[in-house]
């Protein structure tokens, strides 16, 4: 475990090194961007060495990385020193809080490290991909790093958030098979503190005491990261067999039909807490017409992806952070804000800028919320006046996303979008009670909060006028689009009956979330007009923004590779994930909300009796909800890990994801680690299998680029196979051939250095030319059936 010790001590002095330039730019938050100073560190320091190695300045070394953060330190030095006197006063005034939420941190910390341990291995769903990616960036001298899927081309998808990792592990110096584990605990450790810092400050913001921030806001990362969606009480039900066949035919999860056994009061079949993650669907005789994924921040903890839009949780909490903190200047934003904060303008552009290069899906939402609050605040300002309010928004919102951009723009120019347009969803769609088993914890909380804040507003009058009429135009423009153009498609496809009847299914379902949408929209932009708790603003401008893009999953989909029962797979799977994170934050202030403002009303003996019915009935929903919702967590985590088997031992317990070969292939594994800490730099060729196989590991796992990995990644990364049309064969050929002269060809026509043969290569192609290849092919590695050939190289090794 000192791997782990290494890569805590490293993330808690970047940390330390972003401090003082956090507590100066965050100065309007209460906590002063305590809890952001991590991930701000570590995109910042990311950021610079991405540069530096794009521009050849200097080479992705730890050297390199050390001396980037021993310069860092001197300017980072010298601010301290001058904010010093007020850092004491702070401390002092907030030490309970800081300390708090450094225990949330090192406390989701240590729980992942212990529930990973359990599951340590990188071989199953998208963890080779991940890994291919954080282990390619370790390989790079330079930049961009090379994919490790598809040699002599650079990676084609967002991987800042791989990078991040792969430069705590150049700090750190730890091999990436542990490193990888590292990062996934990480993440939760670094949303933890966030959403915590973030409700908090909402919190005090509002009027709270230390007490209430610190209650409520530790209740953000219990619902964010600990609460499961409630198909896990479904699996209960199940479980009980209670309900008839027709039942569990009409509630239409995958799976959910028959009999099931369990133990403990949980399911025994084979991964069944997966079914949470699939709720989403349309079923015609148990096949899929409208298959979604529904994931949830557990769920893609224990399954151990380090996927994109995990990794960029602590960072969209960074921006919202960023976001509150714009919220909050007491000055009038437009040009002469830009001016005396220019340093706080490029911040923002950085750190939202970066969230499209960790998960470009986030960027936009993060954007739509920069917009909003910049024009919220801006309308606040000019007390009402619409057209002052949008003047001044756009002068902040339209440099930075711009700068957002250019930024970024090296990622840009590699980058082939997978996507083709947008298009209106028609036949299938949503249903409510399938909703409410995804989100429906987080629903009922942020209703509830929207609906009990509209005491406190102002009956709306003609001063409200132009706020009512952007709103309006902001709910309805997506709806009315969509109705012109799935009436046109439908009347063409299917007449005009048809066309009525998908425009008159589809808006029962979908008005309600506009006029929640609507209700927290006008909602923000009177309590900033009339300065009436201003700050809750925020939190109503977050619930509209969760509710416009679960409608938006209803309207329209990404069209991407995946057609027909998977068409709004990725659309529904990346809009409620961002909608949890949203909601969750939402719920966490609401309770706190909702909390305090539960004496406020002033009615009769006989009304309050009917209210405080009221309360207890939405009390009771909420605690039923809340221990159904924490069913699944439990029984998930015991079922990924074992730990409350009999046969349980912790005696193998590891964070090396790649442990699980040492025994079945310890040749595969020696081969792995020779070619990524012994062997110098190369490419490589090995065999070419499926997709979500053992096909490509090595590439994966060592990080130097293959011919040819998974084909179907690389056809999303790509939109076409025209990058690797030929290359299947290619290596077919190199693998079988009797002909030296064409296998000598391809290998230099590919710049191959190695050439991998292994128990895959030996079941797929035989092999056994290769041995007669002694005049261009040496034998550089054997052990245990495992041979690596390398080329002669006339020249020096270059990485």
């Amino acid at each position: 475990m000192l791997e782990a010790l290494s890569w805590f001590i490293a993330i808690e002095a970047l940390g330390i090194l972003a401090l003082p330039a956090a507590f100066v730019l965050f100065k309007r938050l209460p906590d002063r961007g305590f809890t952001l100073a991590k991930p701000a560190a570590m995109v910042f320091f990311s950021y610079v060495l991405w540069v530096l190695g794009l521009s050849h300045i200097a080479p992705n070394t730890q050297l390199t990385v050390v001396l980037i953060l021993l310069v860092a330190a001197i300017p980072s030095a010298y601010l301290f020193r001058r904010v010093l006197p007020e850092f004491k006063d702070f401390v002092k005034d907030h030490w309970p809080a800081l300390v708090l939420a450094e225990v949330l941190f090192i406390g989701f910390f240590l729980m992942w490290l212990g529930i990973i341990s359990e599951a340590a291995a990188i071989n199953h769903t998208e963890k080779p991909m991940d890994f291919g990616f954080m282990n390619a960036v370790l390989q790079s001298r330079f930049f961009p790093p090379e994919d490790p899927w598809l040699s002599g081309n650079s990676i084609s998808y967002y991987y800042f958030g791989h990078f991040m990792m792969a430069f705590l592990a150049q700090l750190t110096g730890v091999t990436s098979s542990v490193g990888y584990n590292l990062s996934v605990a990480l993440v939760p450790a670094l949303v933890a503190m966030g959403a915590f810092g973030l409700v908090y400050n909402l919190v005090r913001l509002s009027g709270g005491t230390r007490m209430s921030g610190m209650v409520f806001g530790g209740a953000a990362p219990a619902l964010i990261l600990l609460a499961g969606n409630l198909e896990g009480a479904m699996e209960f039900v199940h479980l009980q067999g209670w309900g008839s066949s027709g039942f569990w035919e009409w509630v239409g999860i995958k799976e959910l039909t028959g009999a099931e056994t369990g133990s403990g009061g949980f399911p025994d079949g084979h991964l069944w807490w997966f079914r949470a993650s699939r709720v989403i669907d349309t079923l015609s005789g148990g096949q899929s017409l409208d298959y979604t994924i529904t994931e949830f921040p557990i769920f893609s903890f224990i399954l151990g992806d380090l996927h994109p839009h995990v990794m960029n949780l602590p960072f969209v909490i960074l921006g919202l952070g960023l976001c509150l903190n714009l919220f909050q200047s007491p000055e009038r934003l437009g040009l002469s804000w830009l001016k005396a904060h220019p340093v706080e303008a490029a911040a923002i552009a950085l750190f939202i800028g970066s969230l499209a290069f960790i998960n470009l899906w986030d960027f936009p939402v993060i954007a739509a919320m920069l917009a909003a609050v910049a024009l919220v605040k801006a309308y606040g300002d000019h007390d009402g006046r619409m057209t002052l309010a949008a003047r001044d928004a756009a002068v902040i919102v339209v440099p930075v996303l711009v700068l957002a951009v250019i930024l970024f723009l090296p990622f840009y120019n590699g980058f082939d979008a997978p996507t083709s347009g947008i298009l209106p969803l028609r036949d299938v769609n949503t249903r409510p009670f399938l909703l409410f088993l995804v989100l429906g914890l987080f629903i009922l909380l942020a209703v509830s909060f929207l609906f009990r804040q509209l005491t406190s507003l102002k009956r709306p009058s003609d001063d409200d006028s132009s706020a009512a009429v952007l709103i309006m135009v902001v709910a309805l423009t997506p709806f009315l689009a969509w109705v012109g153009l799935a009436f046109f498609m439908t009347w063409i496809d299917d007449g005009t009956q048809a066309a009525f009847s998908e425009i008159g299914g589809r808006t029962i379902l979908v008005v309600p979330g506009l006029a929640l949408v609507a209700l927290a929209g006008f909602s923000a932009m009177q309590r900033a007009r009339l300065k009436l708790e201003p700050v809750t603003a925020f939190p109503l401008l977050l619930a509209g923004l969760a509710f416009y893009l679960i409608v938006g999953a209803e309207l329209f989909y990404i069209v991407d590779q995946f057609g027909g029962g998977f068409r709004r797979m990725n659309t529904v799977f990346k809009t409620y994930y961002q909608a949890w994170l949203l909601l969750g934050i939402v719920s966490s202030y609401g309770l706190y909300y909702l909390w305090s403002a539960r004496s406020t009303l002033k009615t009769s003996a006989q009304i309050s009796r009917v209210l405080r019915g009221g309360r207890y009935l939405w009390a009771g929903a909420v605690a039923v909800l809340l221990v159904a919702s924490f069913y699944y967590p439990v029984g998930a985590v015991q079922d990924r890990t074992g730990i409350l088997d009999d046969s349980h031992t912790v005696a193998d317990n590891t964070l090396n994801g790649l442990a699980f070969l040492q025994q079945p292939a310890p040749g595969e594994y020696a081969a792995i680690e020779w070619l990524r800490d012994a062997a110098p730099w190369g490419r490589m060729v090995e065999a070419v299998g499926d997709d979500y196989s053992d096909y490509g590991r090595i590439s994966s796992s060592t990080g130097l680029p293959t011919i040819l990995g998974w084909k179907g990644h690389e056809l999303q990364w790509r939109s076409s196979a025209a990058s690797f049309q030929g290359r299947e064969e290619d290596v077919e050929a190199i693998y079988t051939s009797n002909d030296s002269q064409e296998v000598r060809r391809l290998l230099n026509n590919y710049d191959v250095r190695y050439v991998y043969l292994g128990s895959r290569e030996r079941q797929s192609y035989g092999g056994e030319n290769l041995a007669n290849f002694g005049e261009f092919l040496k034998t550089a590695f054997e052990q245990d059936g495992v041979i690596i050939y390398e080329m002669f190289q006339p020249t020096a090794d270059n990485k």
